[in-house]
């Protein structure tokens, strides 16, 4: 799917090595004993039999991968929650959302945004995909034009956590083409040119080997139907995934039924838009016909259960999804809580208290575990085009270790520890967060009492 060649694995002679001994390795969809992963310079060199006894106890999986996020939403925590006209709704919290923005210059918004990637490092999350359209500091300041995109970046770098900018396109505040107002002004893109350019820009602002930018559209209400199929195309030449968000709410689908009559979805795929570059956030409402014709175009779809309770969005049709075999990924989206196993025990809760039911993701064994956690990783990973989301030679040493000793796994049977995690903890149980080799949280040597 990412045309780009990437960078070789250093050889092993002109790379540092570290090794990793840990108690149980997730490797083939199953947890291992008496396994060791081998690490030069950023990626997994090689994984053999264990040459010794274990020195941690842990379990190591691949670094959780957050398709979706929104970091500078992080500020409305606790916000917009409360009632006093009677029951909000999705417009009710983007009143507020809206709010935020006016309120934001670059240091608020680098601030708040690496707040928000340090609490994602503490949850285990190596990888984000920053979905970035709040690009000015200021609505008529020439100079805070664009501001924002290098605040997002520093925030990232300074944290250290892996990023993908998806520079998002934003023109206009409906399908009725009406213009942008208010906080609104901020997330302008302007012409495809200078939106392009921005691009450009914002990939030479882009640092060292954790940070890379990809062309995306924010959504059909957004951007028109002709632009987003450039921006499409764009991606493609570059080389890079595109993601939008797509049928999050039926006021959505009806404005686009209204003024175009057909579906969001059924009018990207009229548009050559939908391919397997492509993941599709949301999904909400999105009807079984157009699924089956997504599937077919093989791209994937990004559910954020957090966001999608919190907001009272909806429920997806999962069942179908799963039935085409579309992969899922997840993401933390405005960020109103920053757990990826808390958010995969969401996706299969929220279908079993509306099927009455239990088992909506397994897989050929009937098991939830590896199901659930190949979407926090192995789809995730693929939606972003990141070489990680798995522990194989060559990949990235992008790694949560898990551990064992913590009381939410007091008991648990080895064959059950990867329903355990899913169904049972959430990051209190970590024990650190590698990033591209680098123990960004805990690790062997804060285990061991060391530096």
């Amino acid at each position: 799917m990412n045309d780009r060649v990437p960078p070789s694995p250093s050889p092993a002679s002109a790379a540092p090595q570290t090794l990793l001994r840990p108690t149980l390795l997730w490797s083939e969809g199953a947890f291992r004993a008496d396994h060791e992963v081998v690490i030069s310079g950023d990626r997994i060199s090689e994984i053999r039999p264990a040459t010794g006894p274990s020195d941690w106890s842990v379990a190591i999986l691949p670094g959780f991968v957050n398709a979706h996020s929104h970091a500078f939403q992080r500020g409305m925590r606790g916000q917009g929650e409360t009632f006093r006209e009677g029951q909000g709704s999705f417009f009710t919290w983007r009143a507020s959302m809206y709010e935020l923005v006016a309120s934001l210059d670059a240091e608020r918004a680098y601030r708040t945004s690496r707040t928000a990637f340090e609490e994602m490092l503490d949850a285990g999350i190596t990888t984000v995909g920053e979905f970035h359209y709040i690009h000015h500091a200021a609505d008529e300041e020439e100079n805070a034009r664009w501001m924002l995109d290098g605040a997002i970046l520093r925030a990232a770098r300074d944290a250290g956590i892996r990023i993908v900018l998806l520079h998002c396109d934003y023109v206009r505040g409906g399908f009725d083409d009406r213009p942008l107002a208010g906080g609104q002004v901020r997330f302008n893109t302007r012409t495809l040119e200078t939106y392009l350019a921005s691009l450009d820009r914002a990939e030479k602002i882009a640092e060292g080997p954790l940070q890379s930018v990809a062309a995306v559209s924010h959504s059909t209400r957004a951007v028109p139907i002709d632009r987003i199929a450039a921006v499409h195309a764009e991606a493609t030449r570059r080389g890079s995934v595109f993601h939008l968000h797509l049928e999050e709410v039926v006021q959505e689908i009806d404005d686009c039924l209204a003024i175009h009559d057909r579906t969001p979805m059924r009018l990207l795929l009229e548009h050559g838009v939908i391919d397997e570059r492509t993941t599709a956030v949301h999904c909400t409402h999105s009807n079984a016909e157009d699924l089956q014709d997504f599937a077919a175009a093989g791209a994937r779809i990004c559910l954020c259960p957090n966001t999608e309770g919190n907001l009272g969005d909806g429920i997806c049709d999962l069942a179908t999804m799963r039935e085409l075999g579309i992969p899922i990924a997840i993401g933390t989206d405005l960020n109103s809580r920053i757990a990826p196993t808390e958010d995969l025990r969401w996706i299969e809760y929220v279908q079993r208290v509306r099927h009455q039911m239990r088992g909506a993701v397994v897989d050929q064994a009937g098991r939830t575990g590896r199901a659930l956690l190949d979407i926090a990783t192995v789809n995730g990973a693929a939606s972003l085009g990141v070489e990680s989301g798995s522990i194989s030679v060559g990949r990235f040493a992008d790694f949560v270790a898990i551990d064992l000793d913590h009381r939410t796994l007091e008991g648990v049977d080895p064959d059950q520890l990867a329903e355990a995690i899913v169904m049972g903890t959430g990051p209190e149980c970590l024990a650190g967060t590698c990033v591209g080799g680098t123990w960004v949280r805990g690790g062997p040597d804060a285990a061991r009492g060391g530096a």
